[in-house]
């Protein structure tokens, strides 16, 4: 893929859940990389607008200025990162944001921590009301199919809350959470970033699964722990100077 696919004027597509933290990891380590995209809000109830997506029928996926399709939050970063000039346009060590250690926690993510923040957003109707209050926002969306998917979404959510609880092995989603966290915060230690001096794919794919919460009470909960709290800061002052320059 040639570099004019990630710098031209059609900027890379992404189809998303707004709160999926599978997706905010992607654009997080997108922001990171200073790679436009826009993202496409997918209906959570229909799924209509990834209907062209053959092999992939989850969120994110990615859609490049060749029509070429990707799915899945790791692969779109490789592909984005393997892009002629990507990594030297923002200034980033491949060797370092791409080493064997950023990818094990990358995936680490992906399997114990990334799979803990939705059950902590879905925990009541109620909940999932709040969380699913983004499509009230979205431009994609009337007012009147936004409220009628946001209610009939809550339930399902609410419903689906025990069965994503059991796949995960989960008896407290808030324990199983910030022993995560607590595994997360110890591995950063006494580091700026896991990476190190700098942030690594896996610090931005943990940012960016609670950076998408920021209109929710969890993300307050998370930013103010006292160990994670310092750390989210760090890794949002870095991608905020990327987006700046």
């Amino acid at each position: 893929m040639k570099r004019s696919l990630l710098r031209a004027a059609q900027p890379l597509k992404l189809y998303q859940y707004a709160i999926c933290p599978f997706c905010n990891k992607t654009k997080a380590a997108l922001d990171f990389l200073k790679v436009p995209y826009q993202s496409v809000e997918v209906d959570p109830l229909t799924r209509s607008q990834i209907k062209f997506s053959k092999d992939y029928k989850k969120v994110p996926i990615a859609v490049f200025a060749d029509g070429t399709v990707v799915g899945d939050s790791t692969k779109i970063v490789d592909k984005v990162a393997g892009s002629e000039g990507t990594l030297a346009s923002a200034e980033v060590d491949g060797s370092h944001f791409l080493s064997s250690e950023a990818r094990r926690w990358n995936s680490w993510c992906d399997e114990k921590f990334a799979v803990c923040v939705y059950p902590n957003i879905t925990r009541s109707v109620s909940e999932c009301w709040t969380a699913l209050g983004y499509l009230q926002k979205c431009p994609e969306f009337s007012q009147s199919r936004a409220v009628a998917t946001r209610a009939l979404g809550a339930l399902g959510m609410a419903a689906a809350h025990g069965k994503i609880k059991k796949k995960y092995k989960m008896d407290d989603e808030r324990d199983a959470l910030f022993a995560a966290v607590d595994t997360w915060t110890s591995e950063v230690g006494s580091k700026s970033f896991r990476g190190g001096d700098k942030p690594d794919l896996s610090d931005l794919a943990v940012f960016g699964c609670i950076r998408g919460l920021s209109d929710l009470p969890l993300f307050a909960e998370m930013t103010e722990h006292k160990a994670f709290g310092p750390w989210f800061k760090r890794v949002a002052e870095v991608v905020q100077a990327k987006l700046v320059r």
